[in-house]
């Protein structure tokens, strides 16, 4: 009875790859077709152990790359699951502007057997999980954050997730706008803390989509710390690749 169900429910909701949009013909664990799955590169060292930053080139072991020692971030470590790049890049782009949230239960299954999900959310035991808030004029517009709808893909019923401690004050330009200093004259005086004694001596893991130039976490950690945040760590689904 059970396989008649099943092609059933195949038939009836058939599923596709994220990416690629291509059948899959049955209810797989992951939306993703062989190909495009092989696609997906997942980070793995070496790599900075700071920012995260990947070193494809010169396999010479984890060691600080030169932004970090030459500006020490507000975040003691970052990590991220994929480089960005096709074809999750398409997979974002369609879960962030077009709310195609079909991709979260794959990101779980993903988060639940990679070593950096398991490093921050589990070994550092962080006290709470914040995802990078939206400003409430782009959350009314997109219907919902993507960062905390990560938070509960990649944590999923846990009561660490908190999404009313870190706000966005101001709306400011997408950071794909900007490049540099740039970037941090408009995220400057963005986010703020409401009840910050909730913050007080705790280890923050800050979730994010995606790691560009770590501008937007750093701004959030710099912003967590002041109010009384002992640490902050930095985890996102994916990590834009630095070409050396």
């Amino acid at each position: 009875m059970q396989p008649l169900l099943k092609a059933l429910f195949d038939l009836l909701l058939p599923s596709f790859c994220l990416a690629c949009e291509k059948p899959l013909g049955s209810l797989p664990e992951l939306l993703f077709c062989k190909d495009c799955l092989k696609r997906l590169r997942f980070i793995r060292s070496p790599l900075c152990p700071c920012c995260g930053r990947v070193y494809l080139v010169a396999p010479s072991g984890d060691h600080h790359c030169g932004a970090c020692l030459a500006k020490p971030r507000h975040f003691t470590r970052a990590r991220a699951l994929f480089l960005y790049e096709e074809p999750l890049k398409k997979v974002v782009h369609r879960f962030k502007y077009q709310g195609k949230t079909a991709c979260l239960p794959s990101f779980t299954r993903f988060a639940k057997n990679l070593p950096q999900v398991a490093e921050l959310g589990e070994v550092e035991r962080p006290d709470l999980i914040v995802p990078v808030p939206l400003h409430p004029s782009r959350l009314r517009e997109r219907g919902f954050n993507q960062a905390l709808l990560l938070a509960r893909a990649f944590f999923p019923k846990d009561r660490r997730v908190t999404a009313d401690l870190l706000v966005r004050l101001r709306p400011t330009e997408p950071q794909t706008n900007f490049n540099g200093a740039a970037r941090r004259t408009n995220l400057k005086n963005a986010f703020g803390i409401v009840k910050p004694h909730r913050l007080t001596g705790k280890k923050i893991l800050l979730i994010d989509d995606v790691f560009t130039t770590g501008t937007t976490v750093n701004e959030c950690a710099m912003v967590l710390k002041k109010a009384g945040a002992a640490e902050v760590m930095v985890l996102t689904l994916a990590r834009v690749k630095e070409d050396y």
